[in-house]
């Protein structure tokens, strides 16, 4: 009986969170991304193999809604690569997770990786895994001493993120650009 309750319940959980991807369609449609139904089996099939692989639980919806929301209005990502770039993302976000000690909150990790995508990767995925995260979350870690002081949940929610400036990925700056070529004159 235990185990036909659990494996109910397992089972509600699963068609809540396909339901849940499938709603992703009406924020992602206007850019041209739709999931669909084999496509949310396919993101919620790697979840799990991905949270196993890093050794982690997860309650709740997952993070794949808030990667969509974080990735979808993306100049890099189109129909024909959207389910395989999200299954990347997802399995990059878990890895960065662990590497960044689970000092981010989630909206600081998706936040980082979606900005360097855009800006310094150009929608290349390995670049971002191999690269900008591994130095960004290599710094997280040198720095945990100094950051754990300064973080409690009460900074947290008053907004401002203090691993913003750990990223050591040139950006291009037009203003800094334009300054320098006055200067030139």
């Amino acid at each position: 009986m235990k185990e036909t309750l659990m494996e109910l319940l397992q089972q509600e959980q699963e068609k809540k969170a396909l339901l849940q991807l499938l709603d992703c369609n009406r924020k992602t449609t206007p850019f041209g991304l739709m999931l669909t139904e084999a496509d949310a089996k396919l993101l919620l099939s790697q979840r799990k193999a991905a949270l196993r692989q890093q050794h982690r639980l997860e309650f709740g919806e997952g993070i794949i809604p808030a990667l969509i929301d974080a990735f979808c209005d993306s100049a890099y990502i189109t129909q024909e690569t959207y389910v395989e770039t999200l299954a990347e993302l997802q399995d990059i976000f878990y890895e960065y997770k662990n590497e960044s000690l689970d000092l981010l909150t989630d909206s600081e990790l998706l936040s980082f990786m979606a900005q360097q995508f855009e800006s310094v990767c150009f929608g290349d995925v390995e670049y971002l895994r191999s690269t900008c995260l591994e130095r960004f979350c290599r710094a997280i870690r040198q720095s945990k001493p100094v950051l754990e002081k300064e973080r409690d949940e009460y900074s947290l929610s008053e907004g401002g993120n203090p691993y913003e400036n750990l990223g050591e990925e040139v950006q291009w700056d037009k203003d800094l650009f334009l300054q320098a070529l006055l200067d030139l004159f």
